[in-house]
């Protein structure tokens, strides 16, 4: 299973600065953290409307964990947060 592949194949089309696009992936043992980072001006791109396309990868990214074997979290980096 190849979360960052995924999602990459899956928002790179999306986004109109593709080039500050990046995921990462951190984690040991069953659990994983997955976080996209993306332009500012992507980022309503990545959530969607009403955050449904946010929803929809969490959704897709927790169900192919579990049958991987693994807990994984998706988050959208968001610079105001931290």
């Amino acid at each position: 299973m190849n979360l960052e592949a995924f999602l990459r194949d899956v928002l790179t089309p999306l986004l109109d600065h593709p080039d500050a696009f990046r995921i990462e992936i951190a984690g040991e043992g069953r659990k994983r953290d997955v976080l996209i980072f993306a332009d500012p001006r992507d980022r309503g791109r990545i959530i969607g409307k009403h955050g449904r396309m946010i929803s929809a990868l969490r959704t897709l990214c927790k169900t192919a964990g579990e049958k991987a074997g693994l807990a994984v979290d998706l988050e959208l980096y968001d610079k105001d947060e931290a």
